[in-house]
């Protein structure tokens, strides 16, 4: 009704007539500008596409794949023995050379088996025409001394410098060469050692092709990467270029042509806002929207500058000669190398310029098309609809700032645990770039916990479960929580927005039509054109009618209309700037609270306490980076005591060839590998045709006798130390738990295999040969006693030394026999570093910055103690300084203590002078008398070093979280971090019953899923394993196809009720306590965010942005008399007293009484928020159905804002009816 009065009797006056009239063509831009940025979105998109063939190039790169980049999930053939994806060592090159990549590139008979002409030799993939040559590059490393130990120096003598590798001469295969002579030329190289050796680091083969039937050219870049603990890392990368851009699809110089005449009209209209601003001498304000226009016109631009350098590459007619010459037919490759090779470099690099070209044209063009969108979303502002969602994502963004950084802080504690945890057995942690994709990618359901649940099973799954809870479940929904709330206060506001502007285009539609333009009528545009010219100057209805000689209906009819436009308008703008009436509310509450804080009185006490308050309040604000510095010097201490990344492909490499997995590629040598055995009968196969030939190792890749220094190697570079120890473990008999009769009889005797016993233990010299290993392992075999039907385990122990990384490492292979005759193969590898802080140059100056930080944390600890006990002594106890937070920083504390106390022991067993005498007798023999008992004294060590590298790397976990939780604790301070750091304390605190009633669930759920699946799936074989697969498969993560193999219906009727009560029902529940949890704190922390911000606002405009106003002398004066003054004095402190006393003028007197009243403020607020946690913490929190606690009756507050709007709407009414009469008398006098 208010706003219908409003609308219906709004005066005109001849300047909104003028303004009307001069804003049509702003009218028109609001309506037309989304159409227009869809257009330019839609043809961009279509030109992008056109000019990058998605579904020509799909098909030409995958066949390249599969014909070049194999993997283990390949179909197995004669031909294709060793994968790409497959190789783990470098005796897996030549293999794959001649086994798959020669049969695959140099081809002379197809499919049918049948000569192909000479026209089609050289092809890949029968499409596939090989340009040139291909290209082989080697990367060779140059020997360096090792840097190792003195105990450690003799067995590890010659080194590489893997960081400076130099490139050798390319090799360039020739395409129609037959693939027999290629193979020849292989084996040439192999028996001449000059391709693969032990220095390489690289092999890099680049393959350019033409495709004749989609018209493009092609890069196939492959490369093996060597590292120096063995790991083969292969990598693939392909790019594809059209050769002829606009002649394969015509239409593309046609979307060129229309995204250009687009392109010059979103410049044109914007040139004309900038112009229209300059003309009203406003300034030009570079919005946000303003922003990501000419964001999206530069990318546009990019796109175009890059596309048109690349069909210049292409149309030139040196590239295309070169590739003619080298393909004709008379042109001799072999006698004309060195011309061949000038020809296949230039265009190697011409292809390499394309392709990298062709990568900044689709990022360009996917930048455009982003920010297109955004722009499209931008220009929906006018409707009242899209605006809600279009604010509540702005709204939202502004909202992440303090989320956003929390949540840093929490992903970065688990990105660095992971990388310490897991690192060194999986590449998905092997980096800290490659660790923060991980976990991201983890929050969104792509991870397979599996990966490293294998390298340390109940370590993985408490990592795994607080990186979920932590992240996902409480942080994941704050964020929600935000985004409604901010979708909320959008509506709210919008709401009040919706109604007039529904009700002006509601009143112009009825007044013009439905194309709501009033300004196609003549008419108008005469009365437009009139006061314009100033020719009109009264507007009333009798003067219009007599200037445009129109009747009085059809002059009331175009005030009306013009009336209808200036409202419309009006309110397009207000919906438009999202302008909210919250925001000046709170404003008001600022100013008022700053009113009132500069007419607060101070007395002698207040400014003593201000005084005494600046350690305090520098310590706020220090404390947030103090204990983030911590957490980073300590984070990356943790990382360079466990270098992940030399221990990563050190025990991979390692790992790769002693415990083969199923994947690997088949050959005649790997008939049984170490995860495939299932049985007894695997055993030896395993033993004796894979772990003995890739373990005592005579020859190297190429087929040579290895020299003396690189014996007893595995995978050429883990040098073994002593010999391989091997251990039995026997169950003892007893007798058999079952009934007298037939039963009994067929079972006389069983095996107590909760109880093994060591049985034997051998070892076999890391010297011996392969023959002579496998002899020891036959005569075991053929002894019947070694492996019986009482082995309960098989232990497997190596130890090696990389002299290259500088690391031992311990490699455990454990076979366990159950009863039932399920055979369970495991593997662990450890290694630790031979020398700490010789080969780190940051390690103890890291070790020191910590041992500093942990002292000034125990320091600052107890000074706060101490102060807090001087403050509370003779008054009532009252155990306000151990709080929550408080117990967060001295677990933290003690963390890092345990952290280097098992350091300190690691390196004390690494540096023993008996550990150094054991492994120089054992290298010289200067112990031959008793080897046993030295290898067997040195295989301790390595075990119990082994332990304390876990338990350095789990303490270096535990101190990450809590050194994490202590550097949020400290941002409490800050009112917006402190609803997030409040929200995820107030929620863990409500999860106590919430938890209650979860285990109660979980626990029914976890032990029916054992009964149902125990007896046939491992997951489900033990209530621990249970409970950890049944909580994965809340996260996501569950092998569904398992279960259903056992028994389908019952399966998913189990699977049915478990998600529906433990994920629908419980996990919605505690979607709804971070919520309650995130409104409760929000409500709180209201009450103190305008009298904190309104107190930094005064101490920033009087003492500058350091907000420190004790540097002023007049400050320290004041604080100084303030301090000698006796205690208790309630004199006012005023303007008057401190220019007398301070003898300055009464200005400066009054700036140092306000920046004295404002950093008290300020100083109260903050104590209140480090201290009193008490309050969102969960102790008052507000549940379903209570009433929450406020200093204002929001009722009261709404029936008394209705009724004065209802006395407000009364008065405007009747002012608009008397002013409807007046006007008429006006007009009838007229």
């Amino acid at each position: 009704m208010l706003r219908r009065s409003l609308s219906t009797y709004d005066i005109l006056t001849v300047k909104d007539v003028v303004e009307a009239y001069e804003s049509r063509g702003e009218f028109q831009s609001v309506f037309l500008t989304p159409l227009v940025y869809v257009l330019f979105f839609t043809f961009f998109a279509s030109a992008a596409l056109t000019h990058v063939p998605i579904e020509t190039m799909f098909p030409s790169q995958n066949g390249l794949m599969a014909a070049l980049v194999t993997s283990g999930s390949d179909t197995l053939t004669a031909d294709s023995k060793m994968k790409f994806k497959n190789i783990q060592s470098q005796a897996d090159v030549f293999p794959w050379f001649i086994d798959t990549f020669v049969p695959s590139v140099f081809v002379t008979t197809d499919y049918n088996n049948v000569s192909i002409p000479v026209d089609q030799v050289g092809r890949i993939a029968a499409f596939q025409k090989v340009v040139g040559a291909a290209e082989i590059k080697a990367y060779v490393a140059p020997k360096i001394p090792c840097d190792v130990s003195a105990s450690l120096s003799p067995i590890y003598k010659s080194c590489h410098d893997w960081a400076n590798a130099e490139q050798e001469t390319p090799w360039y295969l020739n395409p129609k060469s037959p693939a027999q002579e290629i193979i020849d030329w292989f084996q040439e190289v192999k028996a001449n050692h000059t391709l693969v050796s032990d220095a390489n680091t690289a092999l890099h083969i680049n393959v350019a092709t033409y495709n004749g039937e989609l018209n493009l050219l092609c890069i196939t870049a492959l490369q093996i990467k060597f590292q120096p603990g063995g790991y083969v890392d292969t990598r693939s990368k392909m790019t594809s270029m059209p050769l002829d851009p606009y002649g394969n699809d015509p239409s593309g110089g046609l979307m060129d042509l229309i995204t250009g005449m687009f392109f010059l009209t979103t410049v044109g209209m914007d040139y004309r806002k900038i112009a229209r601003h300059r003309k009203q001498k406003k300034a030009v304000v570079w919005t946000k929207w303003r922003m990501v226009t000419w964001m999206s016109l530069a990318s546009v631009l990019t796109f175009y500058v890059f596309w048109i350098i690349l069909s210049v590459l292409v149309a030139q007619a040196q590239l295309k000669n070169e590739i003619i010459a080298m393909e004709n037919p008379a042109f001799d490759f072999e006698h004309n190398t060195a011309l061949a090779i000038v020809y296949f470099i230039d265009i190697m690099d011409r292809m390499k310029t394309m392709g990298t070209i062709m990568i900044i044209l689709r990022l360009s063009a996917m930048a455009a098309m982003c920010l297109l969108m955004f722009r499209i979303l931008g220009s929906l502002r006018f409707h009242p609809g899209l605006n809600v969602v279009m604010a509540t994502l702005t709204k939202s963004l502004r909202s992440l700032a303090p989320f956003f950084f929390v949540f840093v802080v929490c992903l970065s504690a688990f990105v660095m645990s992971g990388c310490l945890l897991f690192g060194d057995s999986t590449k998905a942690f092997s980096t800290i770039g490659m660790s923060y994709v991980t976990v991201v990618n983890m929050l969104f359901g792509q991870f397979n916990p599996d990966m490293v649940l294998d390298v340390n099973y109940y370590t993985a799954v408490v990592w795994y479960w607080s990186a979920m809870v932590v992240l996902s479940l409480v942080l994941f929904n704050m964020l929600l929580a935000i985004v409604i709330e901010s979708f909320q206060k959008v509506h709210n506001s919008s709401d009040k927005r919706t109604a007039p502007y529904m009700a002006a285009i509601s009143e112009l539609l009825r007044v013009e039509g439905l194309w709501l333009w009033p300004w196609s009528r003549r008419d108008m545009i005469r009365l437009g054109r009139a006061v314009q010219a100033d020719e009109l100057r009264d507007v009333s209805a009798a003067a219009i009618a007599k200037h445009l000689a129109l009747s009085d209906d059809q002059a009331r009819l175009l005030l009306a209309k013009v009336r209808a436009f200036k409202r419309v308008r009006q309110l397009e703008h207000h919906i438009s700037s999202n302008q909210e009436f919250v925001f000046m509310t709170i404003t008001c509450n600022l100013d008022c609270v700053v009113i009132e804080m500069g007419t607060a009185e101070l007395t002698i006490d207040d400014v003593r306490l201000a005084y005494a308050s600046r350690g305090d309040f520098v310590m706020i604000f220090l404390s947030p980076l103090f204990n983030m510095f911590f957490f980073l010097v300590f984070a990356a201490c943790a990382l360079d005591h466990t270098p992940i990344q030399a221990m990563f492909p050190s025990e991979n490499g390692l790992a790769n060839i002693v415990a083969k997995a199923g994947t690997d590629a088949v050959t005649t040598v790997t008939t049984t590998k170490f995860s495939n055995m299932a049985t007894h009968h695997d055993v030896f196969p395993w033993l004796t045709n894979t772990f003995v030939p890739y373990t005592f190792v005579t020859t190297d890749y190429n087929g040579r006798n290895l020299s003396t220094p690189d014996l007893r190697r595995v995978n050429y570079v883990h040098r073994i130390l002593g010999a391989v120890e091997f251990k039995t473990y026997s169950a003892p008999p007893r007798p058999c738990d079952v009934v007298d009769g037939p039963l009994g009889a067929m079972y006389a005797q069983c095996h107590d295999f909760d109880s093994p016993v060591l049985n034997s233990a051998f070892y076999i010299d890391a010297g011996a040969d392969p023959e002579t290993a496998t002899a020891v392992i036959s005569a075991k075999q053929a002894s019947g006693a070694w492996l019986d039907a009482s082995t309960a385990n098989l232990h497997i122990n190596l130890a090696t030394f990389n002299g290259e990384l500088n690391l031992l490492c311990l490699i455990s292979l454990r076979v366990t026999f159950q009863p039932g005759g399920f055979l369970q193969p495991i593997y662990q590898t450890k290694c630790m570093p031979s020398d700490p802080y010789g080969t780190s140059y940051l390690a103890a100056p890291l070790d020191a910055c910590v041992l500093v930080l942990w002292i000034t944390t125990i320091w600052m600890e107890l000074r706060e103690w101490c102060r807090d006990h001087r403050r509370r002594t003779g008054q009532p106890p009252k155990p306000r300084f151990c709080t929550l937070w408080r117990a967060v920083t001295w677990l933290s504390v003690v963390s890092v203590a345990v952290y280097f106390a098992i350091w300190t022991a690691l390196c004390m067993a690494v540096y023993s002078p008996t550990f150094a005498a054991d492994l120089t007798a054992l290298e010289t023999g200067a112990s031959s008398s008793q080897p046993q008992l030295l290898l067997v004294d040195i295989m301790t060590r390595l075990k119990a070093m082994g332990y304390l590298t876990l338990s350095v790397r789990i303490a270096g976990m535990v101190s990450l979280g809590l050194l994490m939780f202590r550097t949020l604790s400290s941002l409490r301070f800050h009112p917006h971090l402190n609803m997030v750091t409040a929200t995820l304390t107030a929620s863990l605190h409500s999860l106590v019953p919430f938890c209650c009633i979860f285990v109660i669930c979980l626990t029914a759920f976890v032990t029916s899923g054992c009964l149902l699946f125990g007896e046939r799936l491992l997951q489900f074989s033990t209530i621990s394993r249970s409970i950890i697969t049944v909580v994965n498969m809340l996260f996501g993560q569950f092998d569904l196809a398992a279960i259903f193999a056992v028994d389908y219906n019952i399966a998913f009727t189990w699977y049915w009720c478990a998600m529906v009560i433990l994920f629908l029902v419980l996990f919605n529940m505690l979607l709804a306590i971070v919520l309650a949890a995130f409104d409760h704190v929000r409500t709180v922390t209201a009450t103190k965010i305008a009298p904190y911000m309104a107190a930094i606002t005064e101490l920033r405009r009087l003492a500058g942005p350091m907000l420190w106003p004790w540097n002023h002398p007049h400050m320290m004066q004041l604080g100084s008399f303030a301090e000698s003054a006796n205690t208790g004095l309630s004199t006012a402190v005023t303007s008057a007293s401190i220019a007398k006393q301070l003898c300055v003028t009464d200005v400066d007197a009054d700036i140092v009484l306000r920046k004295t009243r404002a950093f008290l403020a300020i100083m109260h607020i903050l104590r209140d928020s480090n201290l009193n946690d008490d309050d969102v913490d969960g102790e008052d929190f507000v549940g379903e159905g209570e009433v929450a606690p406020t200093s204002v009756d929001v009722s009261e507050l709404n029936q008394r804002l209705d009724m004065m709007e209802a006395r407000l709407e009364a008065k405007l009414a009747a002012m608009s009816v008397n002013m409807a009469a007046l006007i008429a008398r006006i007009d009838a006098k007229l």
